[in-house]
């Protein structure tokens, strides 16, 4: 990893694509990939399971949710990432932290764009709590490859070294 003459890391260039190229992409190829199926799609899906029964809403607004929710997620993780570099503190545990904040936002896109594709040439009153069990399957999915993705592409954390304690001498 280059770094500046006072010691702290420069931020790679490589992360530029992977914290605002990526994310962006995402979130575009996520609404046309919603755009190019809705004529298939119903016009309420299985949004929610609980101990009252299934919940259908919307399958457009939950797209949107999704992506409002993605979206604070790969800005928190591309400022924590910039963060941690530039400030040269770039240690096994802030990678782990980054890639799981940018992988939960791929994985959120993945549970809305999974459920809602889970109902492509399903009849309007023929939707079931099946969807949300294949968006979740998708959100587990999305988060590993995003995190394998992410561990391959950010440079390497360095190991820390902590000092032992040493026990007052009687």
């Amino acid at each position: 990893m280059p770094s500046s003459a006072n010691g702290k890391l420069d931020c790679p260039a490589c992360t530029l694509p992977l914290f605002l190229v990526a994310p962006v992409l995402a979130l575009a190829l996520t609404f046309i990939g919603y755009w190019l199926a809705s004529p298939f799609i119903p016009g309420h899906v299985a949004i929610h399971m609980g101990p009252d029964g299934v919940g259908y809403g919307s399958a457009f607004r939950m797209l949107v949710v999704c992506a409002i929710i993605a979206t604070v997620a790969f800005v928190v993780g591309g400022i924590t990432a910039r963060g941690f570099l530039v400030a040269g503190h770039w240690y096994q545990i802030e990678k782990a932290i980054v890639i799981s904040v940018e992988a939960f936002a791929y994985a959120v896109l993945g549970v809305g764009l999974g459920s809602v594709l889970s109902t492509l040439g399903v009849e309007s009153n023929g939707t079931s709590s099946q969807s949300v069990g294949l968006g979740l399957l998708s959100f587990v999915i999305v988060f590993i490859l995003a995190a394998i993705v992410y561990v391959v592409a950010l440079p390497k954390g360095r190991f820390e070294e902590f000092q032992a304690r040493q026990q007052p001498s009687k």
